[in-house]
């Protein structure tokens, strides 16, 4: 038995919703759907009442946006079943993308299926998203089992409740970014690791260049955040988010106000680059790190 938390802000998500329907029913598995929309648009939410009335689907609406943390919690905690399955709500999935986990369904406490992007790409706006994707996301299980909690993504996720009840997403942060990096941090300082397998979804909602630089900019001023609040985790952080590892030696090597300065002087120059429909994710590098510094300079004053 099996309950499957979708989180919806902004996503018309019928497909996916019958999608999950037929093939649980192909398998004869027991499942519930939870739809928790995050205060979608009025016409978003106009589409996906629709799913309310379905058999086995518990569609909720909150009156304002709390965050994937916070939603993701009150899924889990809403859940009949022992058994949680995480899915993004822009997800698309393979035909056998239950079966594959029914095999696993109470043998693993937690467990990643991953994901990839499409294989072309969807259209010129979006081609930061997709090449970051592609390059930086895109890996089978063997090479996600490499470093199992660093890969941990949770567009995509099997989890015993009885587990997630103990790791909880962080609900301080308020914006999407990093509760998956903490979660999987949080779980490896207890020496639980987390088993991956090839059972991929394609994530369809790309965001477009400028909403990705913006997103960027946000996730490392969450980083920042956790940096200060979750010092007891300080060490794994700079071990296993590369933004951090490369940020701690620049910081040695006391070439923070040079980066910051770098970022200030071409910030529009690298930004132009990755608008282009060929963005260089090596720009992108020096462009996060350089808005770090900025901002942890600033705090620093």
């Amino acid at each position: 038995m099996l309950s499957i938390c979708i989180p919806v802000y902004n996503v018309d998500v019928r497909e996916l919703v019958e999608a999950l329907l037929q093939q649980a029913n192909d398998i004869q598995l027991a499942i519930e759907i939870l739809i928790y929309d995050d205060g979608s648009a009025e016409s978003t939410l106009t589409q996906n009442r629709a799913i309310a009335h379905l058999p086995k689907v518990a569609y909720k609406e909150l009156s304002e946006n709390r965050g994937c943390a916070t939603i993701r919690n009150q899924m889990a905690a809403d859940a009949a079943f022992d058994n949680l399955l995480f899915i993004d709500s822009d997800s698309e999935l393979p035909h056998n993308y239950l079966a594959t986990y029914k095999d696993h369904i109470g043998k693993q406490m937690i467990l990643c299926g991953g994901r990839v992007h499409p294989q072309h790409l969807p259209s010129p706006d979006k081609s930061l998203r997709w090449k970051v994707g592609r390059v930086r996301e895109d890996f089978s299980a063997n090479q996600r089992a490499l470093f199992p909690n660093k890969s941990f993504m949770s567009n995509n996720f099997l989890v015993k409740k009885q587990l997630f009840d103990l790791f909880r997403f962080d609900e301080a942060i308020k914006r999407s970014g990093h509760e998956d990096t903490m979660m999987g941090i949080e779980l490896e300082s207890k020496s639980i690791l987390i088993k991956h397998i090839d059972n991929n979804v394609i994530h369809t909602g790309l965001e477009n260049n400028s909403e990705f630089i913006l997103k960027s900019r946000q996730r490392i001023d969450t980083l920042l955040f956790l940096l200060q609040h979750k010092t007891e985790y300080a060490e794994l952080m700079y071990k296993r988010i590369k933004l951090l590892k490369f940020f701690s030696i620049s910081k040695r090597m006391g070439l923070l106000r040079l980066l910051a300065h770098t970022y200030q002087g071409f910030k529009h120059a690298i930004e132009k680059n990755l608008n282009s429909i060929s963005p260089n994710l090596y720009l992108y590098d020096l462009y996060k790190l350089g808005y770090l510094s900025t901002i942890y300079l600033k705090e620093r004053k």
